[in-house]
C-alpha cells in the first residue's frame, strides 16, 4: 500500500510537471508580444525578454490603432461575427434536430454529404467560391460575408448538433405536444435549453474562426472601409515589416477582444466544453 502511494504520488508529480511545461510553452509567446509591445524598437532588439524599464511607452499602441484603423476594423469584425454565429446556430441548430427526429433514408443522406463537407479544404472550394459570391452580389457587403459564413459553418455545426440532440430525450417533446405546443415552439422552448451547452460550443468555435479569418474575408471585402482585424493586420506587417515595436502592440489589440471574451464567459465555454463531447 505504501508503495501504491508513493507511485500515484510520483504519477502525481510527473504529471503535473507536464502541465506546467506545457503552460509556460503556451504563455512565453503571449509574455513576450505583451511585453515587448511597451518597448522601443532598440530595446525589442537588446533583449526581448526584458522587462520595458524605463523606456516604457504606450506609443506603439497609438500609431498602432491609427494605422490599422483599429476602431472600424473592431466594428466590422464584430458585426461579422456577431450576426454570423447568430444564423450559424438557428439555422444549423434546426437542421440537426431534423435530421435527428426524422430518420429515413432522405436525411441520412443530407447527413453525410454535410459530414463529407467537412473534408474539403477551403483551398479547393476558392475559385467557384469568388465566381458564385461575385455572381449573387456578395461581395463588399458585411451581409455577405456572413451569408458565407453561415454556409461554410453548415458542417461541423450540424455535426456537433446532432449528436446533442440525440441525447435529448423524445419523451419530453411527446409531452410538450400534448400540452398543445406545436414543432417549432417545442423545439426552441423545450429542445434548445436541452443542448445550450453544445450550441454554446459550436459558436465558441466558430467565433474564433470568424475573428481570425483571413482567406475568405479577403477574396469577398476588398474595399477598405469594410477590412477585418486580421486584413488590417496583414495590411500594416506588409507595410512595416520592420516596425516590430507597432506590430507587436497591433497583435496585442487583435488578442485583446477575444481574451475580454473567454475571462467573461469562461465558465459557458467550460460548460459548452464538456457538454459537446457528448455522445449520441
Amino acid at each position: 500500500m505504501v508503495g501504491l502511494g508513493i507511485r500515484k504520488r510520483l504519477s502525481l508529480g510527473i504529471w503535473t510537471a507536464f502541465l506546467v511545461l506545457c503552460l509556460v510553452i503556451v504563455l512565453v509567446p503571449f509574455y513576450i508580444i505583451v511585453i515587448n509591445s511597451f518597448k522601443i524598437y532598440a530595446d525589442i532588439s537588446k533583449d526581448i525578454f526584458a522587462w520595458p524599464g524605463r523606456n516604457f511607452t504606450t506609443i506603439n499602441y497609438q500609431e498602432a490603432w491609427r494605422r490599422l484603423n483599429f476602431a472600424n476594423s473592431l466594428k466590422n469584425t464584430a458585426i461579422i461575427s456577431i450576426f454570423s454565429n447568430f444564423g450559424g446556430v438557428v439555422f444549423c441548430s434546426m437542421c440537426g434536430y431534423w435530421i435527428t427526429r426524422h430518420p429515413n433514408k432522405f436525411t441520412k443522406c443530407c447527413f453525410y454529404i454535410i459530414i463529407a463537407f467537412m473534408a474539403i479544404p477551403f483551398q479547393a472550394l476558392m475559385i467557384p467560391f469568388a465566381r458564385l459570391t461575385t455572381k449573387l452580389s456578395l461581395s463588399n457587403s458585411l451581409f455577405g460575408m456572413v451569408i458565407c459564413f453561415w454556409a461554410m459553418t453548415v458542417s461541423l455545426s450540424t455535426f456537433i448538433i446532432t449528436g446533442a440532440v440525440k441525447a435529448v430525450p423524445q419523451e419530453i417533446e411527446s409531452a410538450a405536444l400534448i400540452d398543445g405546443c406545436n414543432p417549432l415552439r417545442t423545439y426552441w422552448f423545450v429542445v434548445f435549453p436541452q443542448i445550450k451547452g453544445s450550441v454554446f460550443t459550436v459558436a465558441t468555435i466558430n467565433t474564433l474562426w470568424f475573428w481570425n479569418d483571413y482567406l475568405m474575408t479577403q477574396m469577398v471585402l476588398s474595399k477598405n472601409s469594410l477590412r477585418t482585424i486580421q486584413i488590417s493586420m496583414q495590411s500594416l506587417f506588409n507595410e512595416a515589416f520592420f516596425a516590430w515595436d507597432v506590430a507587436l502592440a497591433a497583435l496585442t489589440l487583435s488578442i485583446l477582444p477575444l481574451f475580454i471574451f473567454f475571462v467573461i464567459a469562461q465558465k459557458q465555454v467550460l460548460a459548452g466544453a464538456s457538454a459537446g463531447a457528448v455522445k449520441g
